[in-house]
């Protein structure tokens, strides 16, 4: 039972652990992201488009892979282990979903493995490219699910890192392991030739010794054992969700799939031209919604008042949007010229005409994301089966009538639109359950500059030739006024006038302790 509500101290205090350890936790990430980024001009480099799309679509296997078999236990460790107020039985909890998690990783990663040569026309490509081999294909699906279960075993480390609040040596770790694989990747695909499973074999070897080291410490460290007990519990919360993890490997993975199949002869260029948009469309979501989740599922189960919880939700929420929605402006607004300035060959420059409707659809995606965590603290996860297979349907009806028609472009406007479903579903079952007093308002006016933004975009780069220095110019410098004007309206409009106070003082006594050590 509370005993009265936080007092503005406290709750300055919160919230600043808060965005110091998201600080931490974004550390990696955003780092990552500068680097792919980069190393984009490389990739586009060295690989055709239908090499790059081979890579992608194996990326996203991967990814959606990891979801579909354990993405929710290791929510559930995280949910259930604030329950538990015995230390033993923290420690059993992360015990018994780290052995689990490996177990059942293993198993069905074997049982895929077994079927390999006849699975990798169905998850990579039919058909293969003029530059893909359908022996490479199987190939790049093997280590593909060689991957799966070695990420859920060293993800159950990092997790528990979460769980302990510790932030810093999260970072740390995380930014070893990365450079670490950079490295090798760099020496497989440019020094040795290996090519699109030169890609990927990095990864496994990264997530095996970060498995042995990281997650074999915390098992040292909590018991190596396996309590069924306290088990069971959490693999009923979880269960549920595996469907969900079914239908948003659908969405996330199905797009590139189905631009394969119903776009002509060049589908895997078309997955190569798509994902390349896509990858940079995706930036502020992969490099800040990731962080600002990862310590706020902890933070907000630590809380036991139910209405301080809903006030939580509703306010962090509209400070999440605001932040990820202001720095997706720019890649809005500039994608074109990164693409320009980023790929290496011609065919890659379409790419520009996703890049907004991947970021609109990602902020979208954000939205829905943060209208999970009701649903979570509810324990009444169903909602989210019916809003995920409604948005399955949704996108593959999309895709079937855009693809043929416009190409990737079409998979780009079927992401939109689906995640704008998801965003108002999320947001419909998120108030139903738990009464959370979202900022409408705000959050419509955020998105709404999103998506003013996404259309002045796309017209003027579809109409504003740029063939000499001064007509770029003039596109930056048009552009640029545009995201003034933008940040300056979330600035001025949605945040408050408190809210702008506490960020200048903030700001002002940051810069002050930096000059204070540089002095």
């Amino acid at each position: 039972m509370s005993d009265g509500p936080p007092t503005a101290k406290q709750e300055s205090g919160s919230l600043g652990s808060l965005l110091r350890h998201s600080l931490n936790y974004s550390l990696v990430p955003v780092v990552g992201r500068v680097i792919s980024v980069v190393m984009i001009a490389f990739y586009t480099r060295w690989f055709d488009t239908d090499e790059y799309g081979t890579v992608d679509l194996a990326d996203l296997l991967l990814a959606g892979l990891v979801q579909f078999i354990g993405w929710n236990l290791l929510s559930g460790m995280q949910r259930f282990y604030f329950e538990r107020t015995d230390q033993r039985e923290r420690n059993a909890v992360v015990s018994s979903c780290a052995i689990l998690l490996t177990a059942v990783g293993w198993t069905v990663v074997g049982a895929l493995l077994m079927f390999r040569h006849e699975l990798a026309p169905i998850l990579i490509s039919t058909e293969g490219s003029a530059n893909v081999s359908p022996s490479q294909i199987v190939d790049v699906a093997t280590v593909a699910l060689l991957i799966v279960p070695l990420q859920l075993s060293s993800q159950a480390g990092f997790f528990y890192l979460q769980i302990q609040k510790q932030s810093g040596l999260y970072a740390k770790v995380a930014l070893v392991k990365l450079v670490f694989e950079l490295s090798l990747r760099i020496w497989f695909l440019f020094g040795l030739e290996w090519g699109p499973v030169g890609y990927l074999l990095p990864v496994l070897i990264g997530e095996g010794l970060c498995t042995i080291f990281l997650t074999g410490h915390v098992l040292w460290r909590v018991g190596l054992a396996i309590h069924w007990d306290i088990l069971r519990p959490i693999v009923a919360y979880s269960l549920p969700l595996i469907p969900v993890g079914v239908f948003q490997l659908g969405l996330h993975y199905g797009d590139r799939r189905m631009l394969d199949h119903f776009a002509a002869s060049d589908g895997l260029d078309q997955v190569g031209i798509y994902g390349l948009g896509y990858k940079l469309g995706f930036l502020v979501t992969m490099a800040m919604l990731g962080p600002f989740v990862q310590i706020f599922h902890p933070w907000l189960y630590s809380e036991q008042d139910p209405q301080e919880q809903a006030k939580k939700v509703a306010r962090v929420s509209t400070y999440g949007l605001v932040a990820m929605s202001a720095a997706s402006l720019l890649v809005i607004l500039f994608g074109k010229q990164g693409i320009d300035l980023l790929a290496s060959q011609a065919q890659y420059l379409p790419a520009w005409r996703v890049v907004p409707l991947i970021t609109v659809g990602y902020t979208f995606w954000a939205v829905y994301h943060i209208t999970q965590i009701p649903l979570y603290i509810a324990k009444d996860t169903f909602p989210l089966m019916w809003i995920n297979a409604a948005a399955l349907l949704l996108n593959v009806l999309l895709n079937w009538w855009l693809v043929p028609r416009y190409g990737f472009v079409g998979s780009g406007w079927a992401t939109l639109v689906t995640f704008a479903a998801l965003a108002a579903g999320g947001m419909f079952e998120a108030r139903r359950v738990m009464s959370v007093p979202f900022e409408l308002r705000r959050l419509s006016l955020t998105v709404g500059a999103v998506a003013a933004a996404a259309a002045a975009a796309l017209e003027l780069d579809a109409n504003l030739p740029v063939a000499t220095i001064g007509e770029l110019a003039l596109a930056v410098a048009l552009k640029g006024a545009i995201a003034i004007t933008l940040l300056a309206g979330l600035w001025a409009v949605v945040l408050e006038r408190d809210e702008r106070s506490q960020v200048t003082a903030w700001a002002r006594a940051r810069l002050g302790r930096g000059g204070e050590r540089a002095a």
